[in-house]
């Protein structure tokens, strides 16, 4: 991507995150808020979980690539053991609730969750996150939230410098920063919204740091509340990436939503299905760089759950997952080849909520 058209793109991004985050500010501080006086003893709730998951295609190769490993053609380019996987994940929160602000609750939410491969340990990673959630008048609150991964483990590709034949795949992997702002709306009883803006840093190891990358977001949730225990939920968001490149350049422009229902009260079942269009924004030419000039993927994906109460604090859930990528590219012959993918998880948890 050129720098004019860089500048050009990423200055009305600009305008449109700085109108929807002063938009935010107004409605959130709307109302005077005054520090209450009151000693008010906080209240502490503890979550933990554990959940074990199938996934049959962790790197999210294309069927191509899978028979491949499946039958050893240059196995040079899979150094792993295996291409599906039982994954382990751990995660315990803790919120505090305190009034603060003119006896207005203030929920910490800390969380952290720990994903382990009983096979292909080197994909395991772990997150941490911090929530602040501020009510600023009833039907209004104001959430700020921090998330870091420290390190994530795509797939592996060929080493850049490597200059052996075969030549050298190396895993490529980065850490996430994540700062996100929402303003939670509940009207009429029955109606949530939830629009937000989200700043994504993604820093990748230094022979892949082509693919830095900053990332605006913005969106909106809503929930809607037919019937006691019958809700439905959307999300809507636009997301804006710029990659450092030059070359490779993997910046783009994604466009995502989904929509799902859920019923019940304590015996819950739901489904969610969304779509995800990424339209990659590359000034490179096709001959410098065809696997993004021109390039757009298509991401489908439905989920199935199922929660069972066994007791006031613990819970089962059970859940289904399918994920489908199709991508196209007039310049890049056969790319679906190379860059599709399909991918199905099954996963079992048990929940735990100490009041």
């Amino acid at each position: 991507m050129s720098k004019d058209n860089s500048k050009l793109r990423f200055q009305k991004s600009k305008f449109f995150i700085v109108i929807w985050v002063m938009s935010l500010f107004l409605l959130a501080f709307s109302q005077t808020i005054i520090r209450s006086t009151r000693t008010n003893r906080p209240i502490i709730n503890l979550a933990a979980d554990i959940q074990f998951t199938y996934d049959d295609n962790i790197f999210l190769y294309s069927e191509n690539d899978l028979k491949d490993f499946q039958r050893s053609i240059r196995p040079y380019r899979f150094p792993f053991e295996t291409s599906d996987d039982f994954i382990t994940t751990l995660t315990g929160s803790m919120k505090i609730r305190q009034k603060l602000f003119n006896q207005k609750p203030t929920i910490f939410s800390l969380l952290y969750r720990q994903h382990v491969y009983a096979v292909n340990r080197m994909k395991s990673y772990q997150l941490f996150s911090l929530n602040i959630n501020q009510n600023v008048v009833k039907p209004l609150t104001f959430e700020i939230a921090y998330l870091f991964l420290p390190k994530y483990l795509i797939r592996y590709y060929k080493d850049p410098t490597s200059q052996t034949s075969p030549p050298d795949y190396i895993g490529c992997e980065f850490a996430e920063h994540l700062f996100s702002i929402e303003l939670i709306y509940r009207f009429i009883k029955k109606v949530t919204l939830t629009p937000f803006y989200k700043f994504e840093i993604d820093d990748y190891i230094s022979k892949f740091n082509y693919y830095d990358t900053k990332a605006h977001r913005l969106g909106l949730n809503g929930i809607f509340r037919l019937q006691p225990i019958i809700s439905l939920r959307g999300k809507f968001e636009y997301k804006i990436a710029q990659a450092e490149g030059p070359e490779p350049d993997i910046s783009y422009d994604q466009l995502a939503w989904l929509i799902g229902l859920q019923i019940g009260k304590n015996l819950k079942v739901g489904v969610t299905y969304g779509q995800e269009q990424r339209d990659f924004v590359t000034d490179n030419p096709p001959d410098i760089d065809p696997f993004h000039f021109g390039r757009k993927d298509k991401i489908r994906n439905l989920k199935l759950s199922l929660v069972i109460p066994l007791t006031r604090i613990i819970w089962i859930d059970a859940g289904y997952e399918f994920e489908k990528r199709d991508v196209s590219s007039q310049y890049k012959e056969k790319i679906d080849e190379i860059k599709d993918y399909q991918n199905n998880r099954f996963g079992l948890g048990i929940n735990f909520r100490r009041f």
